[in-house]
């Protein structure tokens, strides 16, 4: 079971000894709690220590054992990773590197599908939590996902909100890195492309020119290309969009047109 800081203080101004209901796993489940002195009981079973500090930007898994952040460091890649809390969505935090907007991850992922408006067969390059891939599989006919960090898989499994990544019959997890395992994948196979890759920092290789001609070479002629853009560097003056425009059409997309409500490129082979 997973809570925020705001079913805890939900909790906290609930009467003592009242059972109510509450909201718990983003909302995908419901529990009863009564609250009892500087505790709390949540479906008569697990104990909620109240005198514990709860922080905004973390989740927090209670189990039998008592309550602990989700949120760990990985020796292998020397980096910290967290499930944060949003208005609606949790993401991911790497290294306090957000994987989505923490205005609304949903809304954010809502409008790349609704700009590509994915069917077929589709390839959604980085996996992540997940959110991608559930809403493509919803109208698409499959949906290929690839994630190289068994961390961040982890933290997909703990997250509720990525349940149906695991329980899809339309989804297949490929759990390694896609700028490898794409040049095992046979040429024109995909109809739809979703590339929504961490930031340039983390995986400048999928920015590059030579995995723009790899998603070339596995998408369908008249196929669709997103490509999420972020605007690194923007501060500094730098024009990264354009650069990835340029890369784009030096390996022969074409119709490379920039969302700002989706915050990427939409284009065609």
């Amino acid at each position: 079971m997973i809570i925020t800081k705001r079913e805890v203080d939900l909790i906290k101004k609930a009467p003592q000894d009242e059972v109510f209901s509450l909201g718990v796993d983003f909302g995908q489940r419901t529990v009863s709690v009564v609250r009892k002195g500087k505790k709390a009981v949540l479906d008569n079973d697990l104990i909620l220590d109240l005198e514990e500090k709860f922080k905004e930007k973390f989740c927090y898994f209670i189990e039998g054992k008592g309550v602990r952040k989700v949120y760990f460091f990985s020796e292998l890649t020397n980096r910290f990773y967290k499930l944060v809390p949003t208005l609606d969505w949790p993401t991911i935090s790497i290294s306090s590197v957000p994987m989505h907007s923490l205005a609304s991850p949903k809304k954010y992922t809502q409008n790349k599908i609704d700009l590509i408006k994915p069917y077929g067969y589709v390839l959604d390059t980085c996996m992540g939590l997940g959110y991608t891939a559930i809403l493509a599989s919803k109208i698409a006919q499959k949906v290929i996902t690839f994630e190289k960090d068994d961390n961040v898989y982890v933290l997909a499994e703990l997250n509720p909100l990525s349940k149906e990544l695991f329980l899809a019959q339309n989804i297949e997890i490929c759990r390694n890195d896609v700028f490898e395992g794409i040049k095992g994948l046979d040429s024109d196979c995909f109809d739809c492309i979703i590339h929504d890759p961490p930031t340039f920092k983390l995986a400048g290789e999928l920015f590059s020119q030579d995995f723009y001609s790899s998603l070339k070479r596995v998408l369908k002629k008249g196929g669709k290309l997103y490509h999420y853009t972020p605007l690194y560097k923007i501060k500094q003056g730098f024009d990264f969009p354009s650069k990835v425009k340029k890369r784009l059409k030096i390996v022969g997309f074409k119709g490379i047109n920039y969302s700002e409500k989706a915050f990427g490129f939409l284009c065609k082979r």
